[in-house]
């Protein structure tokens, strides 16, 4: 791969949630009916840190916490949310922060969102506003674009889950022994966006954390020369605790887990 030498820090923002939203993971998640009860795991609560480099160079600090009503019933609420800011160099170049939240319920092993949003602050000013509502009756969601003031309806499929709560989805069809390829529907912009996954195996992967026995999840993305690797840990629900995106003539994006803590959310 090709590295290039005036590839500016900045650039970790808009590259970085592009693997944050395929990506910390993704699969279309099987129906209850075929997937065996022993093989569903229960998502715990939990607050996950990553830290996003390039070249190096320290970029974007993200927290996801996952919060969890009725553990142990076989339908629970969550509440799900990452916070991301600029941290080293990045910092002094950008003011920015976002904040992603998903929230509904998780009935037999599927998520099913009822609404998500996402607040992108810059420069104290908000530069992105954007609300979903799923409404599950009719099949269909609504996407508000506050900054903007506009709004639209499209149906989706019956397994349709947002660009965050795909993590939780990746995390419990991994926990249910997939095949070795599947994919998930993304409700994103107006569109359902179907992205398909492979699994290539088992890896050790070492962090700050420590090292972890992980399954290897490949993802090629939907018309874009982009190829996204997840290291998703069974000791953690499958959380993703590595994510590298490769993409030509740009450098690596890692995203790396830096702390962990299971049962506590920041919610």
């Amino acid at each position: 791969m090709k590295v290039s030498p005036t590839a500016s820090p900045p650039r970790l923002w808009s590259v970085f949630f592009t693997i944050l939203l395929l990506a910390l993971s993704s699969l279309q998640v099987l129906p209850a009916s075929n997937r065996p009860p022993e093989q569903t795991q229960i998502l715990k609560p939990f607050v996950a840190t990553y830290m996003v480099t390039a070249l190096g160079l320290e970029g974007i600090n993200v927290t996801n916490s996952l919060s969890i009503d009725n553990p142990g019933e076989s339908r629970q609420a969550y509440h799900f949310k990452s916070y991301s800011m600029p941290v080293g160099l990045l910092a002094f170049k950008k003011d920015e922060t976002r904040n992603e939240q998903s929230e509904g319920f998780i009935l037999d092993g599927l998520i099913r969102p009822l609404k998500y949003s996402f607040l992108q602050i810059r420069n104290n000013r908000t530069r992105r506003n954007v609300e979903l509502i799923f409404n599950w009756d009719k099949k269909e969601v609504t996407n508000y674009h506050k900054h903007k003031n506009s709004k639209w309806v499209m149906d989706i499929p019956e397994n349709t889950v947002d660009k965050l709560s795909y993590q939780l989805a990746m995390m419990l069809e991994l926990s249910g022994h997939p095949d070795k390829t599947f994919h998930l529907n993304i409700a994103d912009g107006g569109k359902i966006k179907e992205y398909d996954f492979t699994i290539e195996g088992e890896e050790r992967v070492y962090t700050s954390m420590g090292s972890y026995k992980t399954i290897k999840v490949y993802h090629h993305r939907y018309n874009k020369e982009k190829n996204i690797i997840l290291w998703c840990a069974p000791k953690l629900g499958y959380l993703p605790v590595k994510i590298v995106q490769e993409e030509p003539d740009k450098p690596d994006f890692v995203s790396t887990l830096i702390s962990y803590q299971e049962g506590m959310t920041g919610n």
